[in-house]
């Protein structure tokens, strides 16, 4: 509808969130973000969440937000270990080597994808979140891409909240990798770019336009959202976000309960 010449947005219908920095920071819930998706869901508006993290499968995520209190399913929890899997059996078939740095849940996707584990003798390597990343990993995955291996980041952030602060993440790893072996290119699978968050508007099932990503990063998650064609709010709950030259946020708001009764109003 126009008013004053001035088109106004769409209802919202359904909405696709970031995890870390908008529902919890490390272990500790954000109580307004859990407020707004209770509110949601007994509104019976659809939602999903994408995150970059590769720690955990979506069930753990799942089962982490409804200790918290948020009603939601594994169906509903799109992050960068299914999507590397996904990814990876589009490119390369069953059986191809594989060397991973990560924790069990993505070692257990790429298995359960077909992949065979493996050292510097790896077709592909996998860079992923690891607290225990130590040199020797490090040296496999950088003597693997030497000898030619593809180099798979599941995520590009450089730091990811915790809860006494901020932890490097797997930015800091590919950025490692590729000063090492410049001449591999590394193939970036969680946001920006917006796959993730194709697949959380199949399942919302909302029209695009109806539709909104909800993150803390405009670097991730607000450019990850555009691509993907919907608008994409900023909410400042989490780490201080990095300006990204031509992308601006549709909307930046200090909390999702200033969007409880916008979503999904009649």
């Amino acid at each position: 509808m126009a008013l004053g010449g001035r088109t106004e947005p769409a209802t919202i219908r359904g909405v696709i969130s970031d995890l870390d920095g908008v529902l919890y920071r490390g272990d500790q819930p954000i109580a307004d973000s859990v407020e707004a998706f209770q509110a949601w869901h007994a509104r019976g508006v659809p939602y999903a969440f994408v995150t970059n993290n590769a720690t955990k499968s979506a069930a753990q995520f799942a089962a982490k937000l409804e200790r918290m209190g948020v009603p939601v399913t594994a169906a509903q929890v799109f992050n960068a270990v299914s999507a590397t899997a996904s990814l990876m059996q589009q490119r390369w078939p069953k059986g191809t080597r594989v060397f991973a740095i990560g924790e069990r849940p993505l070692f257990e996707a790429i298995e359960s994808a077909g992949f065979t584990l493996a050292g510097d003798d790896a077709e592909v390597v996998v860079l992923g979140f690891d607290y225990a990343l130590d040199y020797d990993k490090l040296r496999t995955a950088v003597r693997a891409a030497l000898n030619g291996a593809a180099i798979v980041v599941t995520n590009p952030d450089l730091l990811t909240p915790a809860d006494d602060g901020f932890e490097p993440c797997v930015g800091v790893l590919a950025a490692a990798v590729s000063a090492a072996v410049p001449s591999a290119v590394p193939i970036v699978v969680g946001k920006p770019q917006p796959f993730m968050v194709e697949e959380a508007l199949a399942l919302v099932a909302t029209a695009k336009s109806e539709t909104i990503m909800i993150g803390d990063q405009i670097a991730t998650d607000i450019v990850a959202g555009q691509r993907a064609g919907i608008r994409s709010f900023l909410v400042t709950t989490g780490m201080a976000h990095v300006p990204v030259a031509g992308v601006t946020p549709d909307r930046v708001i200090g909390s999702l309960r200033d969007l409880i009764d916008e979503v999904g109003a009649p």
